[in-house]
């Protein structure tokens, strides 16, 4: 596809948005979205070597209200990517454009030494509710994770917690239903194929309200393998207390694999008086070292079975409001077992209504022969305009 051919889409894109505003709430038809520009610089391990990089960013949310219990809704977004690494890697633009669902929605329409063209449709479901039934079919986020970093009982959607830019995380080609038996309790089935079985993902959870305290279970078929987990909600002293695992067993033994592992996530989190919002979290990654490492960008998902870079991680974020249109925030995650680090802090400003400027770092340390050891550092500023 050429840039040309983007221009007449865009042109629809601003008409529609016209349309949706002037009818106001009366249209079944929504449309929200926002533009992003997120220029930055590259240091390597030294803080040298700077070099430009960063990202124009563009999302669409479609939404059309059919009835009183069925909706359409259709979301992906629009990236032109700009790095040094893209000429020194040229496959990374397959990475970037890999799409692992049933259906391929994933398009590279440019491909330069160091500039990649990236489009994606990531929502794409008919929605159908009836007293207390909710129905999804299509390209969905199904979240079952509990705690606030990771999510071992995530089955269908894992998402990498150093992607900052994508808020609004992948979807997953899926069935789900969900059936309220009653204010306490409900039951849920979701299944999404895949184009090679052995990848599919099925699985049942069943979630109920406990002395204040949200519990759930979950037992499912995840890539060749039975997983079985649970997690929790609560509180303790006015602080959350939140936790989940999952069991992961090879249906089939692979040669020199141990056939189970277990992945867990223990945390806290706590709202200070002056709005100060803070988040202690372990992980137990039992998965790590199951499989080659194949990882090449720090930002892609990695499997809930072996959800991160270590076997250990520990993090702890801070988040505060400091006035209506000033944050803050840092988070700082160690992974002691492969003397690694990372850090992000970050600052925003709402400039005015529906335009947000957002300051942000990504440092990453040690981490000998692993992905984190070339990974240096890159600061970024986005300007982001929502409508």
């Amino acid at each position: 596809m050429s840039t040309y051919s983007l221009v007449p889409g865009l042109l629809i894109v601003l008409f529609a948005v016209g349309s949706a505003r002037a009818q106001g709430d009366l249209s079944p038809f929504r449309l929200r979205g926002y533009v992003k520009a997120m220029p930055g610089v590259q240091l390597d391990n030294d803080f040298s070597d700077p070099a430009g990089n960063g990202w124009l960013h563009n999302r669409l949310n479609f939404r059309w209200d059919i009835s009183g219990s069925t909706d359409l809704m259709i979301e992906g977004r629009n990236r032109v990517l700009y790095n040094k690494m893209y000429a020194e890697f040229p496959d990374i633009k397959d990475i970037i454009g890999q799409d692992d669902g049933l259906v391929d929605m994933s398009w590279v329409w440019l491909s330069g030494d160091r500039w990649i063209g990236h489009s994606e449709i990531d929502r794409l479901y008919l929605s159908w509710r009836a007293d207390s039934w909710r129905v999804r079919a299509g390209r969905q986020r199904i979240n079952w994770g509990i705690t606030l970093v990771s999510n071992p009982n995530d089955l269908f959607n894992t998402y990498s917690f150093f992607d900052f830019d994508y808020t609004e995380r992948p979807g997953s080609d899926a069935i789900r239903v969900q059936h309220y038996l009653n204010g306490l309790s409900s039951i849920e089935l979701a299944v999404s194929p895949a184009r090679n079985n052995r990848d599919m993902v099925a699985a049942i959870k069943y979630a109920h309200n406990w002395q204040g305290y949200d519990i759930q279970a979950i037992s499912g078929y995840f890539r060749d393998r039975l997983a079985l987990g649970g997690g929790w909600a609560g509180n303790i002293g006015g602080a959350g207390f939140k936790g989940e695992a999952t069991w992961f067993y090879d249906l089939e033994k692979q040669d020199d694999v141990d056939r189970g592992n277990m992945v867990a996530a223990i945390g806290l989190d706590y709202m200070f008086p002056k709005g100060t919002f803070t988040i202690l979290e372990f992980l137990y990654n039992g998965g790590y070292g199951r499989y080659p490492d194949r990882a090449v960008l720090i930002t892609e998902p990695l499997q809930p079975d072996n959800i991160m870079f270590s076997e250990y991680a520990i993090t702890l974020s801070a988040d505060r409001s400091f006035s209506p249109v000033i944050s803050g925030g840092i988070a700082v995650m160690a992974l002691p077992d492969i003397e690694a680090a990372f850090l992000m802090p970050r600052f925003g400003y709402s400039v005015m209504t529906d335009l947000d400027m957002e300051f942000v770092a990504q440092v990453f340390a040690g981490g000998k022969e692993t992905i984190f050891e070339e990974a240096g550092s890159a600061w970024f500023v986005s300007l982001q305009y929502s409508f």
